[in-house]
């Protein structure tokens, strides 16, 4: 007996003690057509059952790469967004941290020394420092607040650098 009949017989069997609460073996003593009827839809079955895993899986496959197809989607346009938004911010003009402001001091620093080393004079310094001692004294303050500022970026993120305001 092959593994296709046993398998047939078997279902056969199944069939009978469902429909007619005996086995096929004893149905077939005591009432053979109706035990041929239950090898017959035994026969109708058993290759539908056989394809039924196949489909299953074909058709759980599907779902699952259909919902991947959707997160994909999703997660590429969620991407875009991050990058589209990354190149706007890039593109924008700013400083968070002030730290042009700081190079445009420390610039305005670097000026004013070397305009008190070279004897050059501002006209607005000449109207808040008439003499050149005076004037001296305001570069080398804000030479030295300079440096201070360098030591700061030089040691610390700028976003940890605190500038004191001047009023």
């Amino acid at each position: 007996m092959s593994i296709e009949d046993k398998r047939l017989t078997s279902l056969a069997d199944q069939l009978a003690r469902e429909y007619d609460y005996r086995g096929i073996d004893e149905l077939q003593q005591d009432d053979p057509t109706r035990a041929q009827e239950h090898r017959d839809a035994a026969a109708a079955l058993l290759p539908w059952i056989d394809e039924c895993p196949r489909e299953e899986r074909k058709a759980a496959f599907m779902r699952g790469y259909d919902k991947g197809r959707e997160r994909q989607k999703a997660r590429a346009a969620a991407e875009i967004r991050r990058l589209e938004a990354e190149v706007a911010e890039l593109r924008q003009d700013r400083d968070p941290d002030g730290l042009r402001a700081r190079i445009r001091d420390l610039e305005h620093a670097l000026e004013g020394w070397d305009r008190f080393m070279t004897g050059r004079v501002r006209a607005e310094s000449a109207q808040v420092a008439s003499d050149w001692k005076t004037q001296a004294a305001v570069y080398l303050a804000q030479l030295v607040e300079a440096q201070r500022e360098l030591a700061v970026l030089k040691g610390v993120q700028p976003s940890n650098a605190i500038r004191p305001t001047r009023t």
